[in-house]
């Protein structure tokens, strides 16, 4: 038999040229995604942000900030329907309860729909709030303090085991995360 005419890859090339394309792909794809997990959170920031500004604003005129979620827990979040778990977009379609009437109290409201969730809770000096982490309420002073609810993985279920949170305080003026799920 002659082999000289043989043409094609044998099976152990073809595992090779696998392999290698594996080792490649593994290395891209981090660098890819950093860019993607950065444009989900500017969302958060500004908003966190701006939510802030109009926190500041209401002080100025009523002397005191606005409590708009009452406690800053997940099931207060506004828009209800964010995070979603394909992170989609969620219009921000306030309704007539406390919380929704809070919010127009404040005057916020985002120009577009939403990806992230959000809770806004406020104190006086010495007052505390359920479920506000350490370090957020300023208990010398009137506080307030915010909390981006987001499934930057969307890999579930969305509920605070599997949402990253991102804050914003009157006593603390930076940005950070506070439990980030799976």
């Amino acid at each position: 038999m002659n082999r000289e005419a043989s043409r094609g890859f044998t099976l152990l090339e073809l595992m090779i040229v696998v392999i290698i394309l594996g080792v490649l792909a593994a290395i891209a794809i981090p660098s890819f995604m950093q860019p993607y997990h950065y444009s989900k959170t500017s969302e958060v920031q500004a908003l966190l942000r701006d939510i802030g500004a109009k926190q500041e604003a209401f002080k100025a005129e009523f002397g005191q900030y606005l409590n708009v979620s009452t406690t800053m827990v997940f099931a207060n979040r506004r828009p209800a329907a964010a995070p979603r778990n394909d992170f989609g977009w969620v219009d921000w379609n306030p309704g007539t309860d406390a919380i929704d009437t809070a919010w127009k109290q404040l005057g916020f409201r985002p120009q577009s729909a939403v990806r992230f969730g959000y809770v806004v809770v406020a104190g006086l000096p010495g007052v505390t709030v359920t479920g506000v982490p350490a370090g957020l309420a300023n208990t010398n002073d009137h506080w307030w303090a915010a909390v981006g609810y987001g499934n930057l993985n969307a890999s579930g279920a969305t509920g605070t085991t599997d949402t990253t949170q991102y804050y914003l305080s009157s006593s603390q003026n930076i940005m950070g995360v506070v439990n980030e799920g799976n």
